[in-house]
């Protein structure tokens, strides 16, 4: 008898349903030291995930946080009895993503940006969400992007009034109503259209707006209305 021993078994070979990445390719640590992001916004960078090119990596930018409680004594009172502190916001996001797509009709339709999970970085905890590309494969423009290129046009317009309405009839929750937080171009399964990439999420201490429907899309109207002005007077557009 041989006492060679034999080779370990590739997962992948005897389980043909686990995925040819390994779980630490997706959700760490992922290292992002020496990466640039590509977008910043208020208070999180985004990064292009080191392994998938069709993720995105969320990471906190805990000086921003700071200098943003500094200036409001109000929040950062409140705020330092969050056990989460900071990572909040990653919650408020995966619970309204949990939310709006479990309607009961079965059928996943609302133009989101997917949630994938939470990795590990060296940047601190990571929120992975699905990449939102141009035909290229680079990150897809905003609505704010496009204006200011001079490319929002009538069907552009039309498409983001659709957009909204269709928000609001799934009764997601917005609290930053912005034309930097909606991506055109392709989802992961190439599909072109518009994309919520932020913003979304129940912030108050009373979520009134979760609880009722039609005063969320009230607010929505009257939010985007806002939007809509901020866009006309800044790019000299049409307003909606």
């Amino acid at each position: 008898m041989s006492n060679q021993v034999p080779p370990p078994l590739n997962p992948a070979d005897s389980f043909p349903c686990i995925p040819a990445a390994s779980f630490q390719a997706v959700f760490g640590p992922l290292n992002l030291d020496a990466e640039v992001p590509l977008a910043i916004g208020g208070d999180r960078h985004i990064f292009q995930h080191p392994h998938m090119p069709s993720l995105l990596v969320k990471v906190m930018d805990m000086q921003a946080r700071a200098v943003y409680l500094e200036a409001r004594p109000f929040k950062r009172w409140y705020k330092q009895y969050q056990r989460e502190s900071a990572y909040r916001v990653y919650l408020n996001e995966i619970s309204e993503y949990v939310t709006t797509t479990t309607r009961p009709s079965g059928v996943w339709q609302v133009p989101m940006a997917r949630i994938l999970g939470l990795a590990q970085t060296t940047l601190g905890l990571g929120l992975v969400v699905e990449k939102i590309c141009d035909e290229a494969g680079n990150i897809a423009p905003t609505v704010a992007d496009l204006a200011r290129q001079g490319k929002f046009d009538a069907a552009l317009s039309e498409q983001l009034d659709e957009f909204f309405d269709d928000l609001a009839d799934a009764h997601v929750v917005l609290h930053d109503i912005s034309a930097s937080n909606v991506a055109c171009g392709l989802n992961a399964d190439g599909k072109q259209g518009l994309y919520l990439i932020d913003g979304f999420g129940v912030l108050p201490l009373i979520p009134l707006y979760a609880w009722s429907k039609r005063l969320n899309r009230r607010r929505i109207e009257r939010k985007y209305a806002r939007m809509r002005a901020s866009l006309a007077q800044r790019f000299s557009l049409p307003a909606a």
